[in-house]
């Protein structure tokens, strides 16, 4: 037990100390008249927090804060923001609840509630981090809930005229190579926003990928890794793009290319969007860029290399969507094809 020792002032201190669940050392400071109250207070206090350390006696919400806590160094930070969002918003009927009293049925409950007004991926999202966190303290509730049924989500992508329009609109302007390293090179904004002059190589025409600018939980862009060891990549600049950085004015190679705010770029992306009738979200550019890639008849496993993802299942969706507007040429020439095995015609 924490001993109490006279403070010059006559009243009496003790120190209740502990390791946290981080695995820190603390302490706290506890005054009273007495010797046997200021004791007191300091057992009190520690028997308390000893009972809220025990695995069944903690909830959801320290469960998940202890995760992130313990993996700050390793996720990245748009990550963490994602993750206290979900502990913030996903389960309010449980987030508080002892794990002793927690059970499948209202752990399913709280799904069927956050599935109201989320979307099914928001709910997967949720769920996937509940799972982890809780296996790893080995409270297994989340292994027989029900989801919502995936949606089958429409890409949505740019026509090359509505490409040309925006880009003559821009052209010009702070926005243009915001939006251009999408269109002509596939970048997703977090890889625009990070490269620096030092990552462009004038004599060889490339672009060297090797970060990401994403918000922490400040709000502040931090630089990060890309989003998969496949996301670092060097690409070759179209002509057209290498134009347009020659035309800019770079001292210092250490400097970013983008100069600007990144919300501030994106605000006035989203106006010129409005105001020009140009009806996507900043990251259907690149899906734009996916589909020239494709309907150029380059290989999917090249394709997935250029656009820096580990898997070609985003390509698959791209490549449907791009190729429905083909389908009565491919089929007439079909038609064409089975029409000439006809010797009677």
């Amino acid at each position: 037990m924490a001993k109490a020792h006279k403070l010059p002032s006559g009243t009496w201190r003790c120190v209740a100390s502990w390791t946290d669940e981080y695995g820190k050392h603390r302490q706290k400071s506890f005054t009273a008249e007495s010797k046997q109250s200021a004791e007191f207070l300091a057992t009190k206090f520690l028997t308390e927090k000893r009972h809220s350390m025990r695995p069944e006696n903690r909830t959801l919400d320290d469960l998940i804060t202890t995760y992130i806590e313990n993996r700050s160094n390793l996720l990245s930070p748009s990550t963490i923001v994602s993750y206290h969002k979900i502990r913030k918003t996903a389960f309010p009927s449980i987030i508080h609840t002892r794990m002793e009293l927690l059970t499948p049925e209202l752990y399913q409950k709280a799904i069927n509630q956050y599935a109201k007004d989320h979307s099914p991926k928001s709910v997967a999202n949720a769920h996937a981090l509940a799972s982890k966190v809780l296996k790893a303290n080995d409270v297994f509730v989340t292994e027989k809930a029900i989801l919502p049924q995936k949606e089958k989500k429409e890409v949505s992508i740019p026509t090359e005229e509505e490409i040309r329009k925006l880009l003559d609109y821009a052209k010009g302007t702070r926005l243009y190579l915001f939006v251009a390293f999408s269109v002509f090179l596939g970048l997703r904004k977090s890889e625009t926003v990070a490269l620096k002059w030092k990552d462009i190589n004038f004599d060889n025409h490339t672009a060297s990928i090797n970060k990401a600018r994403v918000k922490d939980q400040s709000g502040c862009y931090v630089e990060k890794t890309t989003k998969t060891t496949s996301s670092t990549r060097t690409l070759r600049i179209p002509q057209v793009l290498m134009d347009a950085l020659l035309q800019e004015v770079h001292d210092n190679p250490k400097d970013y290319v983008i100069q600007d705010s990144v919300d501030a770029l994106v605000s006035l992306y989203n106006r010129t969007k409005s105001k020009i009738g140009f009806p996507y979200k900043f990251h259907a550019l690149r899906h734009y860029y996916a589909s020239v890639l494709l309907v150029s008849g380059m290989p999917n496993k090249y394709a997935q290399k250029q656009m820096g993802h580990a898997t070609d299942n985003m390509l698959k969706q791209v490549y449907q969507h791009t190729f429905k507007s083909k389908e009565d040429e491919y089929e007439a020439a079909l038609d064409t094809y089975f029409s000439s095995l006809d010797t009677d015609r």
